[in-house]
């Protein structure tokens, strides 16, 4: 079995939640056997070395990279194709988030892989990328399509509607409109659809009346010692550029934050991830909000283990949004205790008090941080927990077994099958 993999961004080296998420659903795939090779078709929009392309395969058997194409994944960075994208909403009624993927160099990019690449499977991990669909069931008429998504994005835009108010509220129902259409529309052309959880399975069945399959984020882990005390330090990491991680970090920082500073003058907080602005000596730049006493951000930051061993606790905030977040998986799989709000935990069955804290009440998540990040006992609690949950959840076997569904090998996710490794 042949695939072609399309994904919206360069996944190697994984500095995004979106990018751990990929390259587990590559592991997953390159350890069946029944799978040959995989084509990664990737698009980008920073400066590439083709020396990341070659750590990718290195990494992730039966891989090969094609070079990866430019397109602007993100607007804001990129505002000279933002009349582009609404030229195509307000004159062919394309909304942003298909409009935004549109490009006739990606289309050609794309078009020379298929002629060439003769794939039994089509594998789309975005929703975007479903732009190109003409184009597969016209080059490739007998390869199985599959959308893995990421988040219900209509359930995205509904959010954002909530939080807008006059002109604005209508606008943005009206996207909201025309994302839930466009969703349900591709979710219905495709063979099979993959979700990150259970909640985002339900919610395109309910959108569009097909069944979707959580695939499980694979993580794997080593139970390590806890090191010493870490003190007061407080850590948050994830994408600073990603709305509801914004929303969440200017919450916690003007709400929280100054609750915890008063019942623990010594804590510290460190904000950790790509996606900000940088001045001229490359420091990034933090919105106001976050620029209070005692924390620092730090930015992008390589390599993440010293900024988990040193703290006590890390906080995910977050506002809105779909999917699973994958930074609270990545602190499970440090060993870092987690304080999240409900949004945080969405996706993971997670139970309050167990794995990880809950809390939506800025006077109750500044209690929580206060006890986690001053109680030893407590954070060896809650790491042990975090071990066990990934230990239940997220092994390789069941991601397998849904794939194999997935791609139309069974037609049974819960058949017992060897954990096999490629």
């Amino acid at each position: 079995m042949r695939l072609l993999f399309s994904a919206p961004d360069f996944a190697w080296p994984p500095v995004r939640g979106g990018h751990v998420r990929v390259l587990s659903q590559l592991r997953v795939l390159a350890s069946l056997p029944e799978v040959e090779h995989i084509r990664v078709f990737w698009l980008r929009e920073d400066p590439l070395a083709w020396k990341e392309c070659e750590g990718l395969e290195r990494a992730i058997p039966k891989t090969s990279v094609a070079k990866p194409v430019f397109h602007p994944i993100h607007l804001r960075r990129h505002p000279r194709y933002v009349p582009r994208v609404a030229w195509l909403r307000l004159g062919h009624g394309i909304p942003y988030v298909a409009g935004k993927w549109e490009s006739a160099t990606v289309r050609r990019a794309l078009v020379v892989e298929l002629r060439e690449g003769r794939f039994d499977v089509v594998w789309l991990g975005a929703l975007g990328t479903s732009r190109y669909l003409p184009e597969i069931r016209r080059l490739a008429p007998r390869a199985r399509v599959i959308l893995d998504g990421h988040n219900v994005e209509s359930d995205i835009w509904r959010d954002f509607v909530d939080r807008q108010r006059g002109v604005r509220r209508a606008l943005a129902a009206a996207e909201w409109e025309a994302t839930r259409r466009y969703e349900r529309d591709v979710l219905r052309s495709v063979d099979a659809v993959g979700a990150i959880s259970d909640e985002d399975a339900r919610g395109y069945g309910d959108l569009a009346g097909v069944q979707a399959h959580h695939v499980p984020q694979v993580v794997s882990f080593v139970r390590r010692p806890p090191a010493a005390s870490p003190g007061p330090r407080v850590c948050f990491v994830g994408t600073l550029s990603w709305h509801p991680n914004v929303l969440g970090l200017e919450w916690f920082c003007t709400e929280v934050w100054p609750l915890v500073r008063g019942g623990l003058p010594g804590a510290t907080f460190e904000i950790a991830g790509s996606g900000l602005p940088t001045d001229a000596r490359g420091v990034a730049i933090a919105p106001p909000a976050w620029r209070t006493h005692g924390v620092t951000t730090l930015g992008f930051v390589p390599d993440l283990s010293t900024l988990y061993e040193g703290s006590a606790v890390t906080v995910a905030p977050i506002l809105g949004g779909s999917g699973v977040r994958m930074k609270l998986l990545e602190a499970f799989q440090n060993g870092v205790p987690v304080i999240t709000t409900p949004e945080g935990a969405r996706g993971l069955s997670l139970e309050n008090g167990r794995e990880a804290f809950i809390e939506s009440d800025p006077a109750r998540f500044a209690v929580r941080v206060i006890e986690v990040a001053t109680s030893g006992p407590l954070q060896r609690r809650l790491r042990e927990a975090g071990y066990d949950y990934l230990e239940r959840h997220h092994g390789l076997a069941p991601a397998q077994r849904v794939v194999r569904v997935l791609l139309g090998l069974t037609e049974d996710a819960t058949a017992g099958v060897p954990e096999l490794v490629a």
